[in-house]
């Protein structure tokens, strides 16, 4: 069994009521443990930590770093990554480029040097699962996983249309199962479908019907977030809601909060969607 040290850092623990204290940590096989018996004549592998901080690691539970949406960033900013600064081959790190969009190598090495080592990407539609994997197992140092698009899913909507809750638990199971998504993540429920196949223009009230479906972005809400909970998933449904960055999107966030009906629901970024005023406001 493996074991090493980190020697003499600085701990804080707020979980275990450790605040600054200078100790040595022992990890065996990826996890921590007890002082060992062999402590004082141990002569393996050590990392000297004098004078650092050792801390548990940052979890960013709703990121962007693989996927289609990265990947068209990518294309559509070569300019930024010229004058980003560059990121050399060291030692033990591989090189990279930067700008607003960095490869797969520079992500990892960037989110470890702010304390962060879990990273989850919060949009990954099912057909770009296996490509996501493959950008994720590129990025070095973190543990990392997605989230897998079902808010304007055709079948999650023919089975809310249908009423067969248990057709539409077994989809999702299915389709998380097979993809290896964490949990359920929804996008403008309804009005990613309208915008892309009728109007181009997204559906603004929650009882607003999807076209050619029937359902409503309410409908959607409700129906996957009592999905995850009857699938007992890690991670509640994971909600973008509809009106992103409109003034008086207030009202639509706190119909969707109220939409969940008593269900688990993780509202992402909603500073964004916590605005007053009037929607046709143009400033």
């Amino acid at each position: 069994m493996s074991l090493s040290r980190i020697k003499n850092g600085t701990i804080y623990d707020p979980a275990n009521g450790v605040n600054g204290e200078v100790r040595d940590l022992w990890i065996q096989d990826g996890k921590i443990i007890d002082r060992p018996p062999n402590a004082d004549s141990f002569t393996g592998k050590t990392l000297d930590a004098t004078g650092y901080v050792v801390m548990p690691g940052g979890i960013d539970m709703h990121c962007h770093i693989a996927g289609p949406k990265v990947n068209a960033g990518r294309k559509m900013t070569p300019d930024l990554k010229r004058t980003a600064p560059p990121i050399y081959r060291g030692e033990h790190t591989r090189s990279g480029t930067g700008g607003v969009v960095p490869s797969t190598f520079a992500t990892g090495y960037l989110f470890a040097s702010i304390g962060y080592t879990t990273a989850m990407d919060a949009a990954i539609p099912g057909l770009h699962a296996r490509h996501a994997h493959e950008e994720l197992q590129d990025t070095p140092i973190l543990d990392k996983g997605f989230y897998l698009l079902f808010g304007n899913n055709h079948f999650v909507m023919k089975h809310l249309r249908n009423q067969d809750q248990n057709a539409l638990d077994a989809y999702c199971a299915w389709l998380l199962e097979s993809a290896k998504g964490y949990t359920i993540k929804i996008v403008n429920p309804g009005g990613v479908e309208d915008w892309k196949q009728i109007s181009r223009k997204t559906i603004k009230e929650l009882d607003s019907p999807v076209q050619n479906f029937g359902v409503t972005p309410r409908q959607i809400v409700r129906g996957l977030a009592g999905t995850a909970d009857r699938l007992q998933l890690p991670h509640s449904v994971h909600i973008h809601c509809n009106n992103l960055g409109i003034p008086g999107n207030w009202e639509t966030t706190l119909n969707t909060m109220e939409s969940l009906e008593g269900h688990r629901g993780h509202l992402a970024h909603v500073q964004f969607h916590s605005y007053d005023g009037d929607p046709n406001d143009p400033t």
